[in-house]
């Protein structure tokens, strides 16, 4: 009678968006995703459905619907969207428990996202093709603006991919405005065009369409783990990194269900599953990192203020169109 009792006294003290947690929504840009969100059901009892979509999809999206989403939260991709998002009233706040043992660099103090780990922009060559057309190893980003590249040479467009912009406001911080444009204006010569997802320039170099890719990190990663036959480097001029964040949207249908996602990703058994599905770097403090991601980390990051290319999002989409959008 007494465990009854005391059963019966737990369900009353549940709170009434109990039935909420069960289900949340997501729009993501991540890899292992589905893995990791297994984990987080398995860890939780909450079921997840997800929409995989870059970062500049989503905000797209969400401008057009005036804010109005089917998802309760937004996980991975560029921090820029994100920032973008805060300011034009898409987000909620919500401050997790779990990020007090966080940098304050990898969060936002209004708690309008948080960052669960931190990826890099690196070069993915496929050798065979490398090797036939005599083509050297690219070891920096003005090695892609030789003329010997010309036409192999794959990339996203930043409008769309946060990675993609990562490393262009990237360029634009380390060169400064005036000569980091004439680079990206030097390399773009021996582009062929900008696809329009983050991924897509290291699959389409993985199946000999090209030879070289500018790609996220993890991408490359994933693809040599599935015996694609290439190499990758980072750049020795300045490795272009971003923080992948998660957020709340504003007017979730299940919020007490995407909190408790929050939650967990930031929590040590969150960061724990990423690091085991994902090559980008978990951001808490004290996860153990696989060989190839600590080599990320130590690589030559460059030295940018990642939230104040958030902020500088829409003027530099503006020149960057200006300049490339016909392509």
């Amino acid at each position: 009678k007494i465990g009854v009792l005391l059963a019966a006294l737990a369900l009353a003290a549940m709170p009434v968006s109990a039935a909420e947690r069960k289900k949340v929504s997501i729009y993501i840009a991540y890899t292992g995703v589905d893995g990791i969100l297994k984990q987080f059901t398995e860890d939780t009892g909450i079921e997840v459905e997800y929409l995989a979509m870059s970062s500049g999809e989503v905000l797209t999206r969400l401008r057009a619907a005036k804010g109005k989403t089917q998802a309760d939260v937004w996980f991975g991709g560029g921090l820029d969207s994100f920032v973008a998002a805060a300011g034009e009233g898409f987000l909620e706040p919500y401050v997790s428990s779990e990020r007090s043992v966080y940098d304050p660099m990898f969060y936002n103090a209004d708690g309008y996202w948080s960052g669960i780990s931190l990826g890099a922009v690196d070069f993915v060559v496929n050798r065979e093709i490398m090797e036939k057309k005599k083509l050297p190893m690219p070891a920096s980003w003005e090695d892609l603006t030789k003329p010997v590249y010309k036409g192999e040479v794959l990339m996203a467009t930043p409008a769309v991919s946060g990675t993609f912009y990562a490393m262009v406001w990237a360029i634009l911080s380390a060169k400064g405005e005036e000569e980091g444009w004439k680079l990206l204006e030097a390399m773009d010569k021996n582009v062929p065009y900008y696809s329009k997802r983050g991924a897509e320039p290291a699959n389409k170099v993985s199946t000999g369409e090209a030879a070289i890719a500018v790609a996220p990190f993890d991408t490359g990663e994933r693809i040599k783990s599935e015996g694609y036959n290439v190499a990758s480097a980072f750049p020795t001029d300045g490795v272009p990194w971003y923080i992948a964040p998660v957020a709340l949207f504003k007017g979730a249908k299940n919020p007490e269900a995407g909190k408790a996602l929050i939650d967990w990703v930031l929590s040590e058994r969150g960061q724990v599953t990423l690091s085991k599905y994902t090559t980008q770097a978990p951001i808490r403090p004290g996860v153990k990192l696989a060989p190839a991601v600590q080599a990320m980390r130590d690589s030559n990051l460059v030295k940018t203020d990642v939230v104040k290319g958030g902020q500088e999002r829409k003027r530099v989409l503006k020149a960057w169109q200006e300049r490339f959008g016909a392509k």
